[in-house]
């Protein structure tokens, strides 16, 4: 029914000879918009006025930088975190078949152990080649823990870790155009995560081992995206848009792992595998319009998923000193994303009352991965364990990923 007046509209401003008209540089979101200024109220009438004819004809840039295509991004970082769950739960299973010395005599003073973790991440998210369909973002973390563990027997070990970790991100700044002065970010994200991790060790046979584990994560973020609205001839003032909103996000994970330590004297060479599965939900939420651009957005849910399988190899030597064990390692893992399916999110401006939706799609990204990772750990005789672990991601063409762990581990 929208096809006519649309139509018409386009063809109308083609004919305005006041001012050059901007060439569609992202065609879905600009007719999405003509469609919006059809039926718009409040401020964003006023915006739409603004277009020539009131069409909703936008410059190049600013169709790009109001596409919201950041709330694509939010689940990414969220089934990051998980992943580093996971591989955490797998490196407190190492460190706990590492509290033996060279005779296989454990040092340690009794089933239970406490254990302190604090840990920064440092991460970095290529737009790639389609920036108007996934931006690029940076970002940090920073993490506080405490776990237990009990030694149900020689070959059975159960434990936990609940954390609170603080995420920010900041989106890429978007390119400055012809009377187009972006912001320095094009947009952030304040996340607070509160987490449970639990985790089994089982020793098979003289060197094998299998270990499952699992977790729930609460997300509770703030997310503002900055953008630009300016109409195609580039002549009135752009409306700087400053829109923010708040929406919880829960992750579920499961994570199974095996492989075998080979002894030799002091080194110790072992492969090992597996998979984890993750889930990431977000909630619909309503951005407020802090500038009173009338430009603001409601969304709606995402779920993203992620089947990341891991294949590895780890090699640590276990020396004896007076005051205890000191066991430096090194490992390195492929990981392959078998899951990796779009995401959809439906997005409308509050002020349209035909609440016209926008269909924002996701692409898969890059399925193929490795991480390596260094650490050293001190098992002295008095049951402290204190430790210092780096891992960092490479081979992804699309994030860049740096993690430093430092932690205390007591046994009594």
């Amino acid at each position: 029914m929208r096809a006519g007046p649309r139509t018409l509209s386009v063809a109308i401003a083609a004919l305005l000879g006041a001012a050059p008209q901007a060439q569609s540089a992202n065609a879905d979101f600009q007719n999405f918009f003509f469609d919006v200024c059809l039926a718009p109220t409040g401020v964003l009438a006023v915006r739409c006025a603004e277009t020539p004819l009131g069409t909703g004809n936008l410059s190049g840039d600013s169709e790009s930088s109001l596409n919201p295509s950041q709330n694509l991004a939010h689940n990414q970082p969220a089934i990051s975190t998980a992943h580093t769950r996971s591989k955490e739960a797998r490196e407190r299973g190492e460190k706990l078949r590492e509290d033996e010395s060279e005779d296989g005599t454990r040092v340690a003073s009794g089933p239970w152990s406490l254990l302190v973790n604090v840990h920064g991440t440092w991460f970095d998210r290529s737009a790639g080649l389609l920036p108007d369909v996934v931006r690029g973002f940076e970002g940090d973390s920073k993490a506080a823990e405490l776990g237990f563990d009990y030694r149900v027997s020689d070959r059975l070990v159960i434990g936990g870790i609940a954390g609170f970790e603080r995420m920010d991100y900041d989106f890429d700044a978007e390119t400055p155009g012809v009377n187009f002065t972006p912001a320095s970010v094009a947009g952030t994200a304040d996340n607070d995560n509160t987490y449970l991790t639990l985790f089994a060790s089982w020793n098979v046979g003289k060197s094998g081992f299998a270990e499952l584990s699992g977790g729930f994560e609460s997300i509770d973020g703030s997310y503002r995206r900055n953008s630009v609205f300016q109409e195609s001839t580039r002549t009135i003032t752009q409306t700087n848009v400053q829109a923010e909103g708040d929406a919880d996000n829960e992750v579920t994970w499961l994570s199974f792992n095996a492989g075998f330590d080979h002894a030799s004297g002091a080194w110790s060479l072992g492969p090992y595998a597996g998979l984890t599965w993750t889930r990431s939900r977000m909630e619909v939420y309503t951005e407020r319009d802090l500038g009173n651009s009338g430009l603001h957005m409601s969304f709606s849910g995402a779920t993203q998923e992620s089947l990341l399988g891991h294949a590895g190899l780890r090699a640590s030597y276990v020396a004896s000193t007076r005051g205890g064990i000191v066991v430096p390692q090194l490992r390195v893992e492929f990981q392959h994303e078998f899951d990796n399916q779009s995401q959809d999110v439906m997005a409308s401006f509050v002020l349209d009352s035909a609440a016209t939706q926008y269909l924002l799609s996701s692409s898969g990204g890059d399925r193929d991965s490795f991480n390596a990772g260094l650490s050293i750990a001190f098992v002295l005789k008095n049951g402290w364990m204190p430790f210092f672990d780096y891992s960092i991601l490479l081979g992804n063409d699309d994030l860049d990923r740096q993690r430093a762990t430092l932690g205390l581990r007591v046994e009594f």
